[in-house]
């Protein structure tokens, strides 16, 4: 028979490796896209499905999990890929700012939305000015998906 002490130890023991092997687990990598895709149609982002051949090529090419500014037609449009189900989200400024409330309500990470969108917004004025909307062609006309 155990004495309480031998008894607590042995808890102790036991119980040691269980607690260290849950606090060695790799760090989180950020929201998983079950919890970023329902906050982005609450802020009214639109679903856009990858149908033609050029859409499918495309969409690979957007990184995954993140918001990305794709400036087409002079407008910025603020676009979220779904790879697994071979579509994007699409919103404006508004929406977006709106999916930042949302992202913020949720208590989901930051990821210096700000950083990223000016980098990326550079990135393509430039290209627009050189090839004046390719990044999306192919795909439909975004502005008549009738924004509010």
């Amino acid at each position: 028979m155990l004495t309480r002490q031998e008894f607590f130890r042995f808890v102790v023991v036991l119980a040691m490796p269980v607690f260290v092997w849950g606090c060695a687990g790799a760090p989180s990598t950020g929201p998983s896209a079950e919890q970023v895709e329902p906050l982005l149609v609450a802020a009214g982002f639109k679903t856009v499905v990858a149908s033609s051949d050029k859409q499918l090529q495309h969409l690979p090419t957007l990184p995954a999990g993140q918001v990305t500014v794709i400036t087409d037609t002079g407008k910025d449009w603020f676009v979220y890929p779904d790879h697994a189900k071979n579509r994007v989200y699409v919103g404006t400024e508004a929406e977006y700012r709106a999916y930042l409330k949302l992202r913020a309500q949720n208590n989901l990470p930051d990821k210096d939305p700000q950083a990223s969108y000016y980098k990326q917004d550079t990135a393509m004025t430039a290209t627009s000015k050189r090839y004046a909307g390719i990044p999306f062609d192919g795909w439909p006309e975004f502005a008549v998906l009738t924004w509010p």
